[in-house]
Parts: C-alpha cells; structure tokens; sequence
C-alpha cells in the first residue's frame, strides 16, 4: 500500500510431479535401452529434467510432454529398482518400477577336474555385469579360490579342491544368483597297486594302497 510492500513466504506451491507407470519394466544389464515414463507435472518444456534408475541417472533424458519423459538407462545388476523423474527443483518417484535381467548360466568348458582343485574352469551365460561388482563363483558346496570378470558372459573360477561327484555351480553379481545344476565333477578314486598283495588270515597287517 502505498510506498510499503509486505510478503508471506512459502505461501504457493506447483504440483509435484507423479509417476503412473514404465512402459519397459525390464531390461538387460548391459543398459543403453530406452524406457518411457509417463505421469504429470513434468512441465511444459525441458527445465532441468532428467530421470533416475535406481542409484544411476539415465544416459540421457527427453522431455517429450507434461505426462511424459523417455530415459535411456545406464547399465545396472541390482534386481527391482524404483524410478526418479525431476522436473526442476521438484522430483517424484515410483518404487519397484524397473528392474534388469537375472543372471542366466548356459554350460561350463570344462566340467570336469582333478579332486586337488586349483584348475581354472570358465562358466559361460549372460547378465554378469558390465564390470566386477560384487562377483563370485562357486562349485559344489565350496567358494572358488578366485573368481574373476571377464565380461558380461564369461567368468573364470579357479576351484578349490573337493572329493564330491557331480554337483552344481552358483554365480553372484551384486544381489543376483543363478544356478545351473550337475555342471561340475571331481575325478573319481583311482586305484592302481597295493605295496603287499598278500596277508596272513590273521589280520593286523598294514597295506598301502596307492592310485
């Protein structure tokens, strides 16, 4: 009035945005695929919008309308992951939105080793990651001595040693596990000679049987 002004703060606010639904729920690990997430509040041109999967932003986000973004998503190996889309200095958010393939296990090269272990075997499937995350082999009921990365379908396992006949073989990658049962054996006893052939009926006596 007058000469004279008075404010209130933080007395309006715009809608925050809202998210309805992905239009691709699922995607490989390897990332670089595009998803639509529709909603409203988006805004009527690109502010500084941009989109989230999980922890990772997207590669790239386009706005396209107020009720819809497209993001091309980073690669991930987490399973089940909620969405993020930001709109200024406004975000919204829909849990258990995306999620990416589970590890798959087609075959391993050599499926058989000596019972002292140390031999290195190569399990061959798809959805490892993209880089070692938390990654880890097992064979039979024991952890291989070291399990290394070698890209998103190959893993090397060196395995420990093991008495067992056929068993199956795990992969880790960060919180996803996949099997592939009776995929991996130890050699069986072989025996080839005895040091004493022959004993008294008596019993008591030691032989030593070698093989």
């Amino acid at each position: 009035a007058g000469d004279r002004v008075g404010t209130l703060s933080e007395v309006y606010s715009f809608d925050l945005p809202s998210l309805s639904v992905v239009t691709r729920a699922n995607g490989p690990g390897t990332g670089s695929a595009s998803v639509s997430v529709h909603g409203l509040g988006f805004g009527m041109s690109r502010y500084s919008a941009w989109a989230s999967v999980g922890f990772s932003a997207c590669e790239a986000t386009t706005w396209t309308a107020d009720s819809a973004v497209v993001c091309r998503m980073s690669h991930g190996f987490r399973s089940t992951r909620r969405v993020t889309v930001t709109a200024g200095g406004r975000a919204g958010t829909v849990s258990e939105a995306f999620s990416f393939d589970v590890i798959h296990l087609t075959g391993v090269t050599r499926a058989n080793v000596p019972a002292t272990g140390s031999v290195s075997i190569s399990v061959q499937g798809g959805n490892f990651g993209q880089v070692r995350y938390s990654l880890f082999a097992r064979a039979g009921f024991s952890a291989c001595e070291a399990s290394d990365w070698v890209s998103d379908t190959a893993i090397a396992c060196r395995v420990s040693g093991g008495v067992r006949g056929t068993g199956r073989v795990v992969i880790t990658s960060g919180l996803l596990f996949q099997s592939v049962t009776e995929s991996f054996s130890f050699d069986v006893p072989s025996l080839s000679t005895l040091t004493r052939g022959n004993a008294p009926g008596t019993g008591s006596s030691s032989v030593t049987v070698h093989g």
